[in-house]
């Protein structure tokens, strides 16, 4: 059998971006970007969905166009017709689901520190392993742990908000100690959180109804996350010490741990076990997807054995084995701040191609079905996508700026 099969609706796309986006960005890179910018937290977290939404407007107008699980490849292959400009896209974006992967993986290791003395590196290898044999048994399998992961993961965000509620008074969203150069440079490592919108592309050809359905999964996962996301950063630092936080490997254990005391560290330190577990497994199934898409015999970019799907499981097998083995060796850098950057800085490159393809494509093919028109449009040039390609740029130049 050479396709895929169709298992997911909106429900179960929302929940794959809902459940990627929560666990790249709270779960593992909370303390991170607190730690350099310190209660303005909040304010870098809604700068980094403003910059998201940007570009996520132009991956759904594209997804509506080309619901295909080669995603940004073909997007760009049919805006300019140059494979190589295609192939630099396909490179980034699998060079980003697998360095994204390692660093969610470290940072399930450190919230399993809190609980037993392991060799991070080595456990961090052992999920991908175990997440890469699940992706290989099958989508429904996949989908089944998504929803039960997923739920989980979100209950412990509301627990955080509900614990931080009445300390929202205390907080201080202007504390900015490294300025603004701290709230950007957050901003771009929380930028880590939204990297989800971009993968539930790559689900299209499992998707019923994909070119109404996909667009409406990214606005929703983005929509959903971001709201999260601001009252969870809101509630931390309202609770702990910015400084302390930065030091965490386990930061929402630590406020769990003011309003709940050791009980509550406990709980959330298990639920982020849970979090980060899913969001190593939808990057795995969504980057392999992209490997199997972009190794189609009519592209080449990656030799054909990639295409195959394996005959009872139904999955691209030799997809799900090459992407865990190229995460493995991302884990062994053992320092989530600089594999997260190192995943945006892919994702970012990325980013400008899709909504360079998406302004070109809207003169080439005025006419061409969308399920989907990202809005605010002076004729054919969309606004939105100028807004995410400016950004997109302002973000590496800043990047490569203060490496």
């Amino acid at each position: 059998m050479s396709t895929l099969r169709r298992e997911l609706g909106l429900l179960e796309a929302v929940v794959y971006g809902v459940g990627l986006i929560l666990g790249a960005g709270i779960y593992a890179i909370l303390g991170e970007a607190t730690g350099v910018t310190g209660g303005s937290i909040v304010v870098s977290f809604l700068l980094a969905a403003a910059i998201a939404s940007l570009t996520g407007l132009s991956y759904a107008e594209l997804a509506s166009i080309f619901p295909k699980a080669e995603g940004d490849y073909i997007y760009v292959r049919k805006a300019f017709d140059r494979e190589i400009i295609a192939d630099v896209t396909a490179f980034g974006r699998l060079s980003m689901g697998v360095i994204s992967s390692a660093a969610v993986a470290l940072a399930f290791s450190g919230y399993l520190s809190v609980f037993v003395d392991v060799p991070s590196v080595l456990i961090a290898v052992f999920l991908v392993v175990l997440m890469t044999g699940v992706n290989f048994w099958g989508i429904e399998l996949s989908t089944k742990l998504n929803l039960l992961f997923t739920g989980i993961e979100v209950a412990g965000l509301l627990i955080i908000i509900w614990i931080g509620s009445g300390s929202w008074g205390d907080a201080q969203v202007l504390q900015a100690p490294n300025g603004l150069f701290g709230v950007v440079n957050a901003s771009f490592l929380i930028f880590f959180a939204y990297l989800g919108f971009g993968s539930i592309v790559n689900l299209a050809e499992e998707t019923e109804g994909a070119t109404v359905t996909i667009p409406r999964a990214i606005i929703l996962s983005i929509g959903i996350t971001t709201v999260l996301y601001v009252l969870v950063g809101l509630s931390a630092v309202a609770l702990v010490d910015w400084q302390v936080l930065g030091r965490s490997a386990s930061p929402l254990a630590e406020v769990a741990a003011v309003g709940w005391g050791p009980f509550g560290a406990t709980a959330l330190g298990v639920i982020a076990l849970f979090s980060t577990t899913n969001t190593v497994l939808i990057l795995q199934i969504s980057t392999s997807r992209l490997l199997y898409g972009v190794s189609k015999s009519e592209y080449h970019v990656f030799p054909e054995t990639f295409s195959r799907v394996h005959p009872s499981r139904q999955t691209p097998h030799y997809a799900v084995a090459l992407v865990g083995l190229l995460t493995i060796p991302f884990v062994f850098l053992d320092d989530i701040g600089l594999v997260a950057g190192l995943a945006n800085l892919m994702l970012l490159i990325v980013f400008v191609l899709v909504n360079v393809a998406l302004l070109k494509l809207r003169y080439s093919r005025p006419d061409a079905d969308r399920g989907f028109r990202a809005p605010l449009n002076v004729g054919q040039l969309s606004l939105t996508a100028v807004g995410g390609l400016l950004t997109s740029l302002g973000l590496i130049v800043f990047y490569i700026a203060t490496w």
